[in-house]
Parts: structure tokens; C-alpha cells; sequence
């Protein structure tokens, strides 16, 4: 083969390489003036281009949009969707994919804030759209619950003598506080009183096992004697949960103090 055919062959391969399925000539242009228009493209059905609007403001606390373009009348439409509450500012349209056999279409907003106590999770919420985007499924269907999280809380107290009498009974009131508003089936307490001495009031499992747990305050009256603080906290940490907490102490970071 000479050098002319080589080089007519390569050039073919070259030539065939660069070719689109796309119309140059008479491109479809669509155009909406809100914000995030065009972020994220799909083509459904042949018929239709569905463009999200991830940053589109549609209501007070309602962020992100859904357009339907069709080629046959070269304009947009918007798609209606029934956004619930508590989805604030879910970015509707930041994240899309479609399928073709069956039609259908996945829109995602994964911006939807949810708060459980101290933590905020980002969890998202995708509508499901089939038939035209008559009929479309929320996913998840319901809100999340927050996580439940057991809790073992151990009080560690001063008894020592550099603590006046009535300071010591705060300290108790303020145990029984604590107890009583976070007192609930998957939450234990223990409680530890130290001076230069260390002493268990009751464990997680007596705590567990007991009618009416609080009752169990009454009998605790203060050490007296000098004050190892620092020894207290090691004991508190290394030996009371490991050898006479809850069994689930084992099972994870679950004790506080």
C-alpha cells in the first residue's frame, strides 16, 4: 500500500470519528430566564427535554424547578410538582437521569435540611414522574424519623470537703433535672460520687431495674474527705462503664459524662 492510500484511509478514520448525531444547521433553542436554567439536562421520551432549575426561588423556602421542553412548539413549560413542607430548600433539579422502557424520570433535590437534636442531615427528596408527568411518586414516600440513639449518662460528683453542704445538695437537684427531662426508655443513667475515695451509687443496670429510679437519689449522702478530681475522671472513664455499665457500653460510643 503506498503512501497516498495510507494516508486517504487515516484521514477517513479521522473524519468518521468526528461525527455527531447533532443538527448544526437548525439547532432547537430553549430558553427560560430563572436562575439555574440548564444545570442539568435529559432527554425523555423522544419528545420532550427536561431541564432543572436547581436554584430557581418558586416560593417562600421552596428552591429549585423542574421545565419541560418540547421540540414541537420550540418553548418551556414548567412541571408542576407538590413540594411537602418540610422539604426547605431542596434544590429541585440539581440531579436528574431518565430511562426510556418505560419512560420515566428521576428529578432530585438533595439540599433538604433535617434536624434531629444537635445534628443536621442532609437527606434529599426525588419525585418519580411517569405518563407525561401526570402522575409522579415522592421518594421517600414518608418524612425520615430521626435516628433513635441509646444514651448510658454518668454523673460524676464531687464529694469531697472543699464542697459546702448545700452546693453538694445543688449538685443532686441537678441530677434529678437532668434525669427527669431525659428520662426515657433508651436512655440510662449511672451516678458516681468521689473525694479521695470513689463511690458507685448505682449502675446502669440498677438504674434499669429500678421501680422508680429516682428514688434512688435519697439515699446518697456526701463523702467528705479530700479532693482527687483528675484520678476521679480516669476511674469514671476506664473502669465504671467498661466493667459495671450497660452491656451496649461495649457496643459502641454511647456513654457520657
Amino acid at each position: 500500500m503506498n503512501c497516498t492510500w495510507k494516508a486517504l484511509l487515516l484521514l477517513t478514520a479521522f473524519v468518521s470519528s468526528l461525527g455527531f448525531n447533532l443538527d448544526t444547521e437548525k439547532p432547537t433553542h430553549f430558553h427560560m430566564d430563572v436562575a439555574g436554567f440548564g444545570h442539568s439536562v435529559v432527554q425523555y421520551d423522544n419528545t420532550w427535554v427536561v431541564v432543572g432549575a436547581p436554584k430557581e426561588i418558586r416560593a417562600t423556602n421552596q428552591m429549585g424547578g423542574l421545565y419541560r421542553c418540547g421540540y414541537h412548539m420550540d418553548k418551556c413549560e414548567p412541571v408542576h410538582l407538590q413540594v411537602p413542607p418540610e422539604a426547605v430548600n431542596m434544590s429541585l433539579g440539581l440531579s436528574l437521569t431518565a430511562a426510556s422502557n418505560p419512560p420515566r424520570l428521576l428529578a432530585c433535590g438533595p439540599t433538604v435540611h433535617h434536624t434531629c437534636r444537635e445534628n443536621i442531615y442532609l437527606t434529599g427528596l426525588c419525585f418519580l414522574l411517569v405518563s407525561s408527568f401526570l402522575q409522579y411518586q415522592r421518594l421517600p414516600t414518608v418524612p425520615q424519623e430521626c435516628p433513635r440513639q441509646d444514651q448510658d449518662i454518668v454523673f460524676l460528683i464531687d464529694g469531697s470537703g472543699s464542697i459546702a453542704h448545700r452546693d453538694f445538695q445543688t449538685m443532686l437537684k441537678f441530677v434529678e433535672a437532668v434525669m427527669k427531662q431525659f428520662y426515657r426508655p433508651r436512655t440510662q443513667f449511672s451516678l458516681m460520687q468521689f473525694s479521695h475515695r470513689f463511690w458507685t451509687h448505682f449502675t446502669f443496670n440498677d438504674f434499669a431495674s429500678a421501680s422508680n429510679p429516682l428514688n434512688q437519689l435519697n439515699s446518697v449522702n456526701q463523702l467528705g474527705g479530700f479532693t482527687h478530681t483528675a484520678t476521679a475522671i480516669k476511674y469514671a472513664i476506664t473502669v465504671h462503664c467498661p466493667k459495671r455499665g450497660s452491656e451496649r457500653c461495649h457496643q459502641g460510643p454511647h456513654c457520657h459524662y
